[in-house]
C-alpha cells in the first residue's frame, strides 16, 4: 500500500484539474481531504491550478475560507493549523472527536 499512498497526490491533482475543466467560468469547486499531509492538501491545489492554466488555459483563484473559520471558532470545538497557505486545515482535537479535515475552494475565472 505504500506505493498507492505515494501516488495519491498525483491522482488528486488529476481529479482537481478535471473538476476545474468541468466548471463554467464563474463556477466554484470545493476540494477536501481527511489528511494532515501538505502534499495531499496545499500542494494538490497549487499543482492543479498550475497544470490547469498551462495545459488547458484555465485560470482559477482560491477563495478565502475566513467566514467558515470564523463561524467555527466560537464553538471552541475546532482547532486550525496556522501554517497553511491555500486552504483551511482543521486539526484533530480530542474534545470534538473531529479532524483532520482540509478544505479549499477554487473559482474558475477563465
Amino acid at each position: 500500500m505504500t506505493q498507492t499512498r505515494l501516488n495519491l497526490p498525483q491522482l488528486q491533482v488529476k481529479l482537481v484539474v478535471n473538476a476545474l475543466r468541468s466548471l463554467k467560468v464563474g463556477g466554484s469547486m470545493v476540494y477536501s481531504t481527511c489528511s494532515l499531509s501538505p502534499m495531499q492538501n496545499d500542494a494538490v491545489i497549487e499543482n492543479a491550478a498550475v497544470i490547469a492554466e498551462q495545459e488547458f488555459g484555465i485560470k482559477c483563484i482560491e477563495k478565502p475560507l475566513v467566514q467558515l473559520r470564523n463561524h467555527l471558532i466560537p464553538s471552541g470545538l475546532f482547532r486550525f493549523a496556522t501554517n497553511y497557505q491555500r486552504g483551511l486545515l482543521v486539526v484533530p482535537y480530542i474534545l470534538s472527536n473531529f479532524g483532520p479535515m482540509y478544505v479549499a475552494k477554487l473559482q474558475r475565472i477563465r
